[in-house]
Parts: structure tokens; sequence; C-alpha cells
């Protein structure tokens, strides 16, 4: 075989040289693309992770613990119940619906039994008010409209169930009442009808 020139060897050197960079590149490429793909991954589980909302109320009445609790965003009224350290031998929870939905700054107000009664209605386990019409509008003490019951509230001067239940539907659109003067943002009850029946609630 003849011997290779100088010439020669240079040439075959850097095609050497040119093959040695290829390949260093392509495998470059090889290593560095599962890393990219496992920082993505990172960053997709980091974004799955977010905390869930929280709810604030204010449980106040005839629980153990009355104060400020957060609680999950699908929160019941009997779930905020427990928080508080349940209810008291005095509460009347016949007066509440337990199965509600609690929303961000609500207040939940849990009654005595006797209290925010209209006229000394009583409730029965069923849930039915007894008692006539014209000693709920005789009432000593004025139903409380962010914890009455639709029974509690068809004992109000002109407020039948259908009107009582859109009551409800607002207090729990809004988070509850805030004034008295709300319920004339209720459907069905106007200036007149609230100039009846103010005189029977609070808030």
């Amino acid at each position: 075989m003849p011997a290779l020139t100088r010439q020669q060897l240079i040439a075959w050197s850097a095609v050497g040289l040119v093959i040695l960079l290829i390949g260093a590149n392509y495998l470059r490429g090889q290593f560095s693309a599962p890393a990219g793909d496992a920082g993505v991954a990172v960053t997709v589980g980091m974004k799955e992770d977010r905390p869930a909302p929280r709810l604030k109320v204010h449980i106040t009445g005839a629980v153990s613990r009355p104060g400020l609790y957060e609680l999950d965003a699908n929160s019941r009224v009997a779930d905020a119940l427990e928080k508080a350290g349940g209810a008291t031998p005095a509460a009347d929870l016949f007066q509440i619906n337990l199965a509600a939905r609690m929303a961000d700054g609500q207040q939940l107000v849990v009654p005595e039994k006797g209290a925010a009664m209209a006229g000394g209605a009583a409730v029965s386990v069923g849930g039915q008010a007894s008692g006539s019409g014209s000693a709920a509008s005789g009432a000593s003490q004025p139903i409380n409209l962010n914890a009455a019951t639709l029974d509690l509230l068809t004992n109000l001067d002109g407020i039948g169930p259908k009107t009582a239940q859109k009551i409800l539907d607002y207090r729990e659109a809004h988070g509850g009442f805030t004034s008295i003067e709300e319920l004339m943002e209720v459907p069905g009850i106007g200036p007149a009808k609230f100039e009846q029946i103010k005189g029977q609630v609070v808030i």
C-alpha cells in the first residue's frame, strides 16, 4: 500500500474531525430532549397543585365556638356547625337548612329555641309552623332574615310560599341580607309591602 502524502493526511484528518463534530452534536441533542420534557412535566404538575378556594364565614348564635372560620368551597351549613364545635343544647336546628351551601362572607346565625318565632308560633319536627296569621302580625320577636326558614317567612303579613321562596333564593345568591331594605330587591316585594312587614323582620 503506497504511503500517504502529507497533504492526504491533513485532508483525512479534517474529514475525521468533521465526522466527530457531527456525532457530538447528534448525541447532545439526544440527551437534552428528555431533560426538556421533564421540565414541562414538572411545570404542569405545579399548576395542578393549586390550593382549592376557601370561604370565610361568620358563625354566631347557639354554637359552642362562635367566630370567623375558613371552610372548603362546597361546604354546607352542617359543615359550618361542625367547624364551630356544633350546636348548643339551646339551638333550634329546625329553623335552619343544614343542607344549604355556604357562601364567602356569609353570616350563619343559629337561633335558640323560642327565638325568631313569629307570635309564639312553634316549629314542629316536620318543619311546619303552627299558629294563626293574626298572631304572626303581632309578633313580639321579629324574624331574622338570615336565619328564617320558608315556613317562618310565610308568617309575615302578605308573604306567601312563592314570595318566601324568592326571599330564600335572594339570600343564598347574595350571601345573606345586610339590611332589611334589601327586601325591596326581592321580586314581588315593593315599597308598599315592605312598609307592611318591615317591623316584623331583623338582620
